[in-house]
This record gives structure tokens, C-alpha cells and sequence, in this order.
């Protein structure tokens, strides 16, 4: 039996040191390892929980944990970037459909997305406000939902167009109008386009709808106010325009009763003048207290507001006042009033017997309608003011002329010769029948034909013709129309005293044209003789002619030339004109 080898005290030892040392070094490297194994987990923890900023701290880069740490703070790096990148990126899409929402909110877009697969309808948030409808509570057949809301009188020709979208990929754009609910009416421009698959046929639409209500409502309210103005041009009468304008926004709107009246800003109390109403209705003149209305209406009348009441019955504002709105059949009214000078002058109602909900374009309508109708009342009331001072002054003219006359008859001596009194009463005969034609234009221009009808009427016969008068149309201030009238007495005068009018073969052309010199434009007129006997330069001048060419020439700084031709007198005035009144046919100068 072999003896196994006997080692000595001083290898054991070596040996346990050894085992020793190996021991120590496995719990040392356990402990050193432990240390950035849990840094790594509790990194990994945070990342769980969001935190895409938290990274790992490397001990020692060349150990295995020393790698894999690096590896996840680069990773860790890489995906924060991409996370940045992502969230910018929804950043923009939310500032995007925010932008989106408002331009639709401030436009008043509603949109449609219409899949023809599979018949399915959307619509955005504004299209169900532009409805009037809660989309959670809204029926899911958006189809049926827009098919209820579309006018009666649209309903046809719109589902028409519609269905056009399902077989052709051309635009579309029509307007049509809805009922909402609450009962108002809004008008819809839609535009449609189809998007096709790669065959060419629809498969999807786009529908935006737009309200345009407000320029409609813009349309409707300016063509009404243009055929009101047409109406009551031409009516002098201010109770003739207020019964026109009652009249014709009662039926405009609809309503029962539309009426004018003058207030009292003390009493309050309304004095009719004009009621328009329906056939079915009683006439209600007189005067109204509108304290019985309630102090709110009062209140509002006095300081200028319209006021609205869609129905009386239930409006706090009329409480404890409800027999009154009841009486007169005004359930849903509209008062607009007139202040003037901090008072209430007058007043414009509208009533209906019905509650009715007024819309903003009516209760402006209303106001425009009373603004304008007021002034032309104010005209109207000017018109007939100035009509009776014009009426006065001619009268007064008249009478003054004829006291003039009357002293100048006074005043001949007896022997002095007839025809110097006679001559002097037809020039004031002329002067009169000038003013009859400038009081008929209210003094203002007056046609140039008319002065030349006036002159010459005394020399018409029947079947013969003495004159002939021609030339464009031409309105003339009274400073020159007095002065050519006079004019043309005196040489119609001349012409049955010497001229063409002594003979009954002789006849007169008058003839005026507008001319444009350097600096100015004018009149050219001339009046020529034919068929008379012989004309001769006259030896002296006479008050006739004197006349001619002072009041010209001094009062219009206008020229006269006489040309005494044997075959009849020509004479040619010429005046500037204080502005061009028409379009100048042809250029002549004159000087």
C-alpha cells in the first residue's frame, strides 16, 4: 500500500492564503459589479416612467456593464431626439387644426366627407352649428338629418345636385336654404368636389357649405330699399310717402301692422298719421299712450334704441303691461324711434299678432327703412315750404310789375304817342310771362326752348309757320334767362314793326348751339330774319337795341352782333355759361 505524500506546515499555508485570496477576489468582484448592475436598473426604471432625459453613469467603460451603459445612453440620446422630433411635428398638426377651426368658425365652413363605398356621412363640428344641431344628440343618418333640413322649396333641385356627386367628378356650387329647428332660415353656399379611385370613379366627396346669410340678407334688404326709393321720389306729400313706405314693408315682412306717428316727448303719447294693416284688420287712429306699453319701452324710445319684443306675452319687460301689447294685437313688435335734439319727435312700429322671432337683418331693415323714409318726409316738407315762398315771391312779382305798370300808365303824358305806352307795357308783359316759366321750375334752371316758345307764342298762326326754334337741350340759370327773354321780346318786336313778321311771307329761325372756346365754354344763339322786306342799316340806334346789348354785355358779359344783311336781320349772341351743361356737339370758338 502505497503512503500518501505527507506536505509540510508551510505549504498548507500557501494554500489556504491561496484559497484565501480567490475567495476575497469572487466577493470583491461581486461587490464592484453589484454597483453599476443597479444604477442601470434604476435608469431603466425612470425611462419606464417617462423620464426620456435620465441617462447611466459608466464606472469603468471597459467592462461588459461599462458597454452595455454606454450603448443605452446612446440609445437613450437617439430616441429623445426622435421623441422631440415627434412631439414638434403634433405641435404643428394641433396649431394646424386649431388654425383650421378658427377659419372655419370665422368663415362659418361646415364640411362634409362623403364615402360613396360605403355610404358613410361625416360632418365637422361646424356643420352641425351651422344646422343648429347637437352632434352627440344629432340621428346618425347625417343623409336623412341634412334631407329634413333643406327649404321646401329647395328640397327637389338640391337632392338633385347631390346625387350628381356618385357619378361625376365635376365641381358643383349651389345655394339653397335650411330651417333650423328654432325656425330661422339660413342660406348655404355649397362647394363639392369628387375624388376619384384609379378606375375614374367617385369614391369620395368633399362638401363645404358656407352661410351666407348675411350677404343675402344684405341682397334682399338693398333691392328693397332701392324699388322704396323709386316709389316715393316723386311724392310731394309726406302723408303720400308714409302710407307708401308702411304699405310696403307690411308686406315685405309679412306682418300685421306698420304705422307712423308723431310722439310727444313730455307725455309720451303717440298721434298717428299714417296705419297700414291687413285687410282682416281694424283701423286704430288716434293718439296712443305708450306709458301703457310699460317704462321700459319708454325708456328705450326716449334714448334712441329701437326696441324688439318677439313675444310680449312672456317678456319680462312687458310685465304688468300685457293688456296693452294684447289690445292692439302687437304680440311681436318692433318700435323705431326719432330723436331729435335729445327728444323723441316720431316713431316707426311694426306688429304682429303672433309671437315671431325677428331676425337681426329685419330689425335692420326697419331702421334703415325709417332713417330714409323720415328724410324724404323732411324734403317733402322742404319742397312744399319752398314751393309756397316761390309761389309768394312770383305773386309778389306779378303785382309789382303790374303796379308799374299801372304808374307808367299814370305817368304818359296824354299826347305823347300810344305805342311808347304800349311798347313799355309789352316789355313788362314779356318780363311776366318770364317769370310764370322759372316760377314752373321752381326757380332754378330753366329750358331755353321753353323761354323762346314763350317769346314767340304771340306771332303763332295756325297752318302757317312763322318760326322755326332748334337746338340741344339746355337748362339755363335765371340770371341768364331774364335777360335773353327780354331779348328775344325786343327782336320779335323789331321783326313785326320792320322785320320778317311785317309781312306774312317772312319767317324767323332761332338757333342755338354750345361752344367751347379757349377757357370757357358758352352759348352761341342766333336769331335770323328771312322773307322780309329789305333791311337798311339803321341811322340811330333805338332803346330796343340799346337794350340788346347792355343787358348782355354788362349783365352777362356776353357779346351781341347785329349784322343788318338785306335779306333779313341776323343777329348772333354769345355768353359764357357759369358750367358746362351739356356735351358740345361742335367746337366754334367765340371772343
Amino acid at each position: 500500500m502505497e503512503e500518501l505524500p505527507i506536505y509540510s506546515g508551510q505549504a498548507i499555508f500557501y494554500a489556504f492564503l491561496g484559497i484565501l485570496t480567490l475567495v476575497v477576489a469572487w466577493f470583491a468582484g461581486r461587490i464592484s459589479a453589484q454597483r453599476p448592475l443597479s444604477a442601470f436598473n434604476q435608469a431603466v426604471d425612470r425611462w419606464r416612467q417617462g423620464d426620456l432625459q435620465t441617462r447611466v453613469k459608466v464606472f469603468n467603460p471597459h467592462t461588459p456593464i461599462g458597454h452595455l451603459s454606454v450603448a443605452f445612453n446612446d440609445m437613450a440620446t437617439k430616441l429623445s431626439l426622435r421623441e422631440a422630433e415627434r412631439e414638434s411635428v403634433l405641435r404643428v398638426l394641433r396649431e394646424g387644426e386649431e388654425r383650421l377651426q378658427i377659419a372655419q368658425d370665422v368663415a362659418g365652413l361646415g364640411i362634409w366627407d362623403w364615402n360613396h363605398l360605403t355610404g358613410e356621412i361625416s360632418w365637422s363640428a361646424q356643420m352641425f352649428q351651422l344646422a343648429g344641431l347637437d352632434h352627440e344628440t344629432a340621428n346618425a343618418n347625417l343623409s336623412q338629418v341634412w334631407r329634413e333640413l333643406i327649404h321646401p322649396d329647395d328640397k327637389a333641385w338640391m337632392e338633385q345636385e347631390v346625387r350628381r356627386f356618385s357619378r361625376t367628378l365635376d365641381p358643383l356650387a349651389a345655394e339653397y336654404r335650411i330651417v333650423r329647428e328654432d325656425g330661422s332660415t339660413r342660406w348655404l353656399l355649397m362647394r363639392g368636389q369628387s375624388l376619384p379611385d384609379e378606375t375614374g370613379k367617385p369614391v369620395r366627396t368633399v362638401i363645404v357649405n358656407l352661410d351666407i346669410t348675411s350677404s343675402k340678407d344684405s341682397e334682399v334688404r338693398e333691392r328693397f330699399l332701392l324699388s322704396l326709393s323709386d316709389k316715393i321720389r316723386d311724392l310731394e306729400r309726406p302723408d303720400e310717402i308714409l302710407m307708401t313706405v308702411a304699405e310696403a314693408l307690411g308686406k315685405h315682412l309679412g306682418v300685421d301692422r306698420v304705422g307712423y306717428g308723431d310722439v310727444d316727448d313730455t307725455t309720451m303719447v303717440l298721434s298717428t298719421l299714417v296705419d297700414w294693416h291687413a285687410d282682416d284688420l281694424p283701423d286704430v287712429p288716434g293718439r296712443h299712450p305708450l306709458r301703457a306699453f310699460g317704462p321700459v319701452l319708454c325708456a328705450d324710445l326716449k334714448s334712441g334704441r329701437t326696441s324688439v319684443f318677439d313675444d310680449a306675452l312672456s317678456d319680462s319687460r312687458a310685465e304688468g303691461h300685457y293688456a296693452a301689447y294684447a289690445a292692439l294685437d302687437c304680440i311681436a313688435s318692433i318700435f323705431v324711434p326719432l330723436v331729435k335734439e335729445g327728444q323723441i319727435r316720431a316713431a316707426l312700429y311694426i306688429h304682429s299678432g303672433t309671437p315671431r322671432r325677428w331676425t337681426q337683418a329685419e330689425i335692420d331693415l326697419s331702421r334703415d327703412t325709417a332713417e330714409r323714409t323720415w328724410a324724404a318726409v323732411e324734403r317733402a316738407k322742404s319742397d312744399a315750404r319752398q314751393r309756397l315762398l316761390i309761389n309768394e315771391l312770383n305773386h309778389r312779382v306779378k303785382n309789382t310789375l303790374a303796379t308799374v305798370q299801372s304808374i307808367a300808365a299814370q305817368s304818359f303824358k296824354a299826347d305823347e304817342p300810344r305805342m311808347a305806352r304800349e311798347a313799355f307795357e309789352a316789355r313788362l308783359f314779356a318780363l311776366s310771362k318770364t317769370h310764370d316759366v322759372l316760377t314752373r321750375e321752381n326757380w332754378e334752371r330753366v329750358n331755353l326752348r321753353d323761354i323762346a316758345e314763350e317769346a314767340m307764342a304771340p306771332y303763332r298762326r295756325e297752318q302757317v309757320e312763322r318760326f322755326i326754334i332748334e337746338g340741344p337741350a339746355l337748362h339755363v340759370p335765371p340770371r341768364i334767362a331774364l335777360p335773353l327773354a327780354m331779348v328775344l321780346h325786343e327782336l320779335s318786336t323789331n321783326a313785326v314793326k320792320y322785320g320778317a313778321f311785317s309781312v306774312d311771307s317772312g319767317r324767323v329761325t332761332i338757333h342755338w348751339d354750345l361752344v367751347e372756346g379757349w377757357d370757357e365754354k358758352g352759348l352761341v344763339l342766333h336769331w335770323q330774319e328771312e322773307g322780309g322786306p329789305p333791311v337798311k342799316i339803321p341811322t340811330r340806334k333805338g332803346f330796343g337795341s340799346r337794350l340788346i346789348e347792355r343787358s348782355l354785355s354788362r349783365e352777362l358779359s356776353g357779346k351781341v352782333v347785329l349784322d343788318y344783311r338785306p335779306s333779313g336781320l341776323l343777329c348772333t349772341i354769345s355768353l359764357p355759361l357759369p358750367v358746362a351743361h351739356e356735351s358740345v356737339r361742335r367746337a366754334v370758338s367765340f371772343g
